[in-house]
């Protein structure tokens, strides 16, 4: 289990955008502490996801120390106001299993003649396109 440190910091409107220093992917704003929380959990782990999809390995995880003087470069580089106070937040970043898991399915012949042709035209495995596929879905409201 992997935990990382957020960055709560006060914008000019009054809101708070969110960061992870350690995974500059993962960031939000909210207008609220609470709202910020979830979605600054969203925003990890849908960060957490992507480098599972791209085979990356997670960052190792900061200490508070060097989250903080992260914190503070920040604070000097945007010109934020000495009064704004940073928050910080260590969030559990959720697993992600990406083992390969053998399935069997079944289709009419020319509907998996179809996919594998289709899987050869994008460059990919049958596997590959099939699961690429189902994560683009999105089905109409």
């Amino acid at each position: 289990m992997r935990c990382y440190f957020a960055v709560f910091m006060p914008t000019t409107e009054g809101h708070y955008a969110v960061e992870f220093p350690d995974i500059p992917e993962a960031f939000t704003q909210g207008n609220s502490l609470e709202e910020c929380m979830i979605m600054g959990a969203d925003a990890l782990a849908i960060a957490v996801e992507e480098y599972a999809k791209a085979r990356k390995e997670l960052p190792a995880a900061s200490t508070l120390a060097t989250v903080k003087s992260w914190a503070e470069e920040q604070k000097n580089e945007q010109g934020i106001s000495p009064d704004g106070e940073f928050l910080y937040q260590l969030f559990i970043a959720p697993e992600v299993d990406m083992t390969p898991v053998r399935v069997s399915v079944s289709f009419p012949k020319s509907v998996l003649e179809t996919v594998d042709s289709r899987a050869a035209q994008c460059g990919m495995t049958r596997s590959g396109f099939l699961a690429t596929a189902a994560l683009s879905y999105s089905p109409t409201a």
